[in-house]
């Protein structure tokens, strides 16, 4: 009879959320921290190269750019080799790979080699986040304080001990993540769908046994519906609309979320007093790299100072409010509102950059601007999670994560290069996104907010 067999999703909905899931997202955080710190990381690093090898703007937003090139290309080989060979293995594999790289990042004495290196750590942090289908309700407030314990490792380290220790310390997350991936059981659908259901009872125990609750009683099986794997279907005529709109939204998240976090570097290292620096334009500090590129005028090397650190900090911290605001938004006026509301505040936010401010005010900007923007980016996930049907579900997310590492990619010539012929040219490209983000968010033809799943 029916109610002699249960599949892993009834034994999951009989588990409950306990005990195991809430140290499933410690874990998990701590690959979010690994994440984030390695964004965060990308934008300290470029004053001291500037420094140290003399590389051009261009080149330091090379160096980002191939960080998310990495990322990008690795991310469906690492979904690949968690569905054959399991995602434990994988996450460790991952984790351990983005250390050593993280490391011998800490040892390059060239640029050539950086880049390589940075290139490597893209490449293996790709997996990392496949740490997100144990669970994902807490993970983006680790993103959060992920980004500002960087910041805060940065104004320790940078000022006595330099970059090199820098790069160290922020791979350790990543080897605590592998530490802490041997408690994780493997995959319970992993074991089905490889015919080991010895294996995954077992695993559907431990949890139900770490919750203090029972599995129902019957046979394990396998589940028969399965998530399509055809591109084309999030293009049907019936998805089509949809689809679009939410590609267009998380290209923007790639370039308008990383691009203020850059771009807040690139400010205070400006030492323009009108846009956040502390310094008069023609004054250097420690030493002054010429550019050789044609057209740009580089401002001199300048080492961010003990005060920008602290004040990256604070705006990294921004996102946890942030995060909480929007989770109440959207279960007030909706996910196509929330949406809206925050790329709005955030074109706000970056056309008040045009104008010359305090560096008071400066930092009061660009608080609310992450703020408004790490919610858009929850918004996102929750909503594409809820407009696909459960067949689609994994794929649209899918997909869409990888429009967004298109325009993380983008950002770093905004962020980077633009700037050094204009301060004012990255906030006025993050401006007309956040608009456009508006528009097309307030334009999409289905609010998920009290509907049912499909």
């Amino acid at each position: 009879t029916p109610m002699d067999t249960y599949t892993v999703h009834d034994a999951i909905e009989a588990a409950g959320f306990g005990k195991f899931q809430i140290i499933l997202s410690i874990i998990g955080g701590f690959a979010w921290m690994a994440d984030s710190m390695e964004v965060m990381l990308l934008s300290l690093l470029s004053p001291s190269l500037a420094c140290e090898w003399g590389v051009t703007p261009f080149q330091q937003a090379l160096s980002t750019t191939f960080v998310f090139a990495g990322w990008m290309i690795s991310s469906p080989c690492w979904g690949r080799i968690c569905d054959v060979y399991g995602r434990k293995k994988g996450l460790i594999s991952a984790s351990l790979l983005g250390f050593l790289f993280g490391v011998v990042t800490a040892f390059t004495q060239s640029f050539i080699t950086f880049l390589l290196a940075r290139f490597c750590v893209g490449l293996a942090v790709g997996g990392v986040p496949q740490s997100v289908t144990m669970t994902a309700e807490f993970l983006p407030f680790f993103w959060a304080i992920g980004a500002a314990t960087e910041a805060g490792i940065a104004l320790a380290v940078m000022p006595t001990l330099g970059w090199r220790w820098l790069v160290g310390f922020s791979s350790v997350p990543l080897a605590l993540f592998a530490l802490s991936c041997w408690w994780l059981p493997e995959s319970a659908r992993f074991h089905v769908a490889h015919g080991k259901l010895d294996e995954a009872r077992s695993t559907l125990e431990r949890v139900a046994r770490y919750n203090k609750r029972q599995l129902p009683d019957g046979e394990l099986v396998a589940e028969s519906e399965r998530g399509s794997t055809r591109m084309s279907e999030l293009l049907h005529p019936r998805h089509r609309r949809t689809t679009i709109q939410i590609w267009i939204i998380w290209v923007l998240f790639g370039l308008l979320y990383y691009g203020i976090t850059i771009y807040t570097t690139r400010l205070f290292q400006s030492g323009d007093e009108c846009h956040g620096g502390t310094t008069p334009m023609n004054t250097t500090i420690e030493a002054t790299v010429n550019s050789t590129e044609p057209g740009i005028t580089n401002p001199g090397c300048r080492h961010l100072t003990a005060d920008d650190y602290l004040d990256i900090v604070i705006t990294s911290f921004s996102e946890l409010p942030g995060l909480f605001v929007t989770m109440i938004l959207i279960e007030t006026i909706g996910r196509r509102a929330t949406f809206a509301l925050n790329f709005a505040l955030y074109s706000i936010c970056t056309a008040a950059l045009v104008v010359c401010m305090t560096r008071t005010w400066i930092i009061a900007v660009l608080f609310v601007g992450r703020a408004v923007m790490a919610g858009a980016f929850q918004t996102g996930y929750i909503y594409t999670a809820e407009v696909y049907p459960t067949t689609l579900r994994a794929l649209g997310l899918g997909a869409a994560g990888g429009w967004a590492r298109v325009g993380s990619m983008a950002t770093p010539i905004v962020a980077q290069v633009l700037s050094s012929y204009n301060l004012i040219i990255p906030a006025i490209i993050y401006t007309c996104g956040g608009v456009l983000g508006s528009i097309t968010a307030a334009l999409l033809p289905m609010e998920t907010k009290g509907r049912a799943m499909k």
